[in-house]
């Protein structure tokens, strides 16, 4: 068979199954909403205060729910309906991102109203997280599993490329109000397929001792060494180098002179490099051998985020931003397909809220530190700093062996 049609075989054989292919087209169109809310909150929230310590502020809020209601969620997915957890969550967020809309539309916004709706939002995200992934293995099973998540990090890097994109032109032609108005409109065509889903009822009751049903998770995860090595290295990498998304607002106008339009424009090519990470891995994540594979993409992406900060001209560090979101979805989807196919059954909504917990969750003190520091040492050093730290993390589970064990 020659290889472009192994390849379009690949992608489309998880596109065959009904229910994956109507959640698939419906979150597709809830991430573009997403990704225009969020470029437009950051650039809101730095036009009212013109801080980087408050952007730190905002990673931080987004982000403190996954970390306190991670492990709940996962217990929540193993135990009831995912179908109806989603469409909780969904109709949530959709609210508040209108409430926001309205308060922006009406000029009745302030700082306090930005950060709570952005702690709402990250509520919904800490809820949703570990059951959209775990409601994935559901709709197609184990063999087409890593093309279906690589298939759903595309529309979720598709989303980084046009979202940011799209937001500039709403921001520039009818203001921010606009951005957060056509993110609530997005979650209709999720609810509307999630309706339309029909799966039968395969959750377990839960048990009588629900702090049990977490030990049992988190025990599992730690006793099973390639289970503990990847949490990590996405924990590192949350900590010290996701942080650069919330002061690239700073380092644009401060190193570059840019405004909302090239705040946009970098965002954009980092989600196409993204986009491209995703596609990547839908083609040809099944043949990939895991071994190093982790390792490899943080490595590469430490290096390039640190010639972002680098480099001097605003297309140069563009490309090189394409180049690190390229390295970062290869990574993130590659982690995440291998600890769901390490998990049991049982257990994977569990094994999932970890992730959550290490990818999403750690992200507060990360935003927190990084702007704090930013304000004091500059942006250009403290991402330089996270770089090294990647680094260091890489070398340390490289020498260690623990990579063997993938």
């Amino acid at each position: 068979m020659p290889i472009w049609e192994e390849i379009a075989s690949n992608l489309l054989l998880p596109l065959r199954i009904r229910n994956f292919r109507l959640f698939f087209l419906g979150q597709s169109i809830s991430l573009i909403g997403t990704w225009i809310h969020t470029t437009a909150q950051r650039w809101l929230l730095y036009e009212l205060t013109n801080s980087a310590f408050y952007l730190g502020i905002l990673g931080a809020i987004s982000s403190l729910p996954v970390l306190l209601f991670s492990l709940p969620a996962g217990y929540l997915a193993d135990h009831l309906p995912k179908r109806n957890l989603l469409l909780i969550s969904q109709t949530i967020a959709s609210f508040q991102a209108g409430l926001l809309a309205a308060l922006v539309y009406w000029d009745l916004v302030r700082v306090w109203h930005v950060l709570a709706l952005a702690f709402v939002l990250g509520t919904t995200v800490a809820l949703e997280f570990p059951v959209r992934h775990s409601f994935i293995y559901e709709l197609v099973g184990k063999e087409p599993l890593v093309t279906a998540l690589s298939l759903h990090s595309t529309a979720f890097n598709l989303a980084r490329f046009l979202g940011p994109a799209l937001a500039g032109f709403l921001m520039v032609r009818w203001g921010l109000g606009s951005c957060f108005l056509a993110n609530a409109l997005s979650y209709l065509p999720v609810i509307l397929a999630l309706l339309a889903i029909h799966l039968p009822n395969s959750y377990r009751t839960a048990v009588k001792n629900p702090l049990e049903g977490l030990r049992e998770g988190v025990k599992f995860a730690w006793k099973t060494l390639p289970v503990r090595a990847t949490l990590s290295l996405i924990a590192v990498t949350s900590i010290f180098l996701l942080p650069y998304a919330v002061l690239l607002p700073v380092l644009t106008r401060q190193r570059f002179g840019g405004g909302a339009e090239e705040f946009s424009f970098m965002m954009a090519a980092n989600g196409l490099g993204a986009l491209c990470g995703a596609l990547f891995m839908a083609a040809f994540g099944r043949e990939i051998k895991r071994d190093r594979f982790l390792i490899f993409n943080l490595a590469f992406l430490c290096g390039w985020l640190a010639a972002v900060v680098l480099t001097r001209s605003l297309y140069a560090a563009s490309f090189c931003l394409l180049l690190a979101g390229f390295h970062m979805v290869c990574m993130f989807t590659s982690a995440n397909a291998h600890l769901q196919l390490q998990a049991p059954d049982k257990l994977r909504g569990r094994v999932l809220s970890l992730f959550s917990l290490s990818f999403l969750g750690l992200f507060p003190f990360g935003s927190f530190l990084a702007g704090s520091l930013a304000e004091h040492l500059g942006v250009e050093n403290v991402l330089l700093l996270g770089c090294g730290v990647g680094l260091g993390a890489c070398a340390f589970v490289y020498l260690r062996g623990f990579s063997r064990k993938f």
